[in-house]
């Protein structure tokens, strides 16, 4: 039975330190599972994108929550976007962030020079200090001027937030879960006398 326990307790353990060493982006990729339809899929614009957006926690630790129109505090952001038509990652795109409402066109936040994401895949970081609405505009050449292709609204502030998530836990979330489980049980047995035979 004890060598079961200690089999289980150093899976958990392995497992912890395997999302633990993971690159952030990778701990991203991870956040971000399950998140690439529903609520998330902007489906208006000039082609089809994925989106979401994790606040950036403090310390080492990796995103544990993806949100999709809704992000409840302000604070530093990372925005993913998926370009899900394999025609939209062969061509060139600009993206800008812009909170709304401060005159016409906004106030700019962030901007990308355009380029082509091969992969599929922009990711975004941006510090948000402000509560209100934000749009995440993509932009592509069109007739040697850029214009908008993409859509993706913002709201910061209002609390909650899950913008169509609920509260399950995510592949992240459960790894340190089981990890925690593992290490109080390993602690829990060295504590425990063991028993001699007579």
């Amino acid at each position: 039975m004890n060598r079961i326990v200690e089999r289980v307790v150093r899976l958990a353990g392995a497992m912890l330190l395997a999302t633990a060493a993971l690159p952030v982006h990778a701990q991203l990729m991870l956040a971000h599972e399950g998140h690439h339809s529903g609520d998330c899929a902007i489906k208006t614009g000039a082609f089809p994108v994925a989106f979401s957006a994790y606040e950036k926690p403090k310390g080492q630790l990796p995103p544990t929550h993806a949100y999709c129109d809704h992000v409840p505090n302000t604070g530093e952001l990372i925005i993913t976007v998926d370009l899900t038509d394999p025609k939209s990652r062969e061509i060139p795109i600009a993206a800008r962030l812009v909170m709304e409402g401060h005159g016409e066109g906004g106030h700019e936040i962030l901007s990308l020079p355009p380029k082509e994401y091969p992969s599929g895949s922009i990711t975004i970081a941006a510090n948000l200090d402000d509560l209100g609405q934000y749009v995440l505009l993509l932009e592509t050449e069109k007739a040697g001027k850029m214009t908008t292709a993409v859509r993706i609204p913002i709201r910061v502030g209002g609390g909650g937030g899950h913008g169509g998530h609920g509260s399950g836990l995510g592949v992240a979330e459960i790894a340190l879960l089981v990890g925690a489980a593992g290490i109080g049980a390993f602690f829990w047995l060295r504590r425990r006398p063991t028993v001699k035979a007579s």
